[in-house]
């Protein structure tokens, strides 16, 4: 059995009556993983895109390495985002949606779903 924490927010109103708001703390670490998987991915594709550019100006032997260690942790940071993203779920249209969120992440414009 796994037990999770339960954390709980009052809110006493002015007219007396008491609300309480209940989550769990997995939520709020799940909602810090997403951030910090989005931000590891725009920080990698960042630096990849900057040493990519510097290959093809000059080839240099540190240089080259330099760019296989950023696609590498390219492709780790694009793993744990779908990770976060998909969690289970591998469908075909659980991907396609996760690449359009990848690639609206890449150029830096906002995400929008449609209703």
């Amino acid at each position: 059995m796994q037990m999770f924490d339960e954390e709980i927010a009052t809110l006493i109103k002015t007219d007396g009556t008491v609300e309480q708001k209940k989550w769990l703390a997995e939520d709020a670490l799940q909602a810090e993983e997403a951030e910090a998987a989005v931000a590891d991915l725009v920080r990698s594709w960042r630096r990849f895109k900057e040493i990519d550019a510097s290959v093809a100006a000059t080839s240099g032997a540190q240089l080259g390495i330099e760019w296989w260690r950023c696609l590498e942790y390219l492709a780790l940071a694009d793993s744990r985002l779908k990770d976060v993203f998909c969690g289970r779920d591998r469908s075909p249209n659980s991907i396609k949606q996760f690449h359009k969120y990848k690639l609206k992440l890449i150029d830096g414009k906002h995400y929008r779903t449609d209703a």
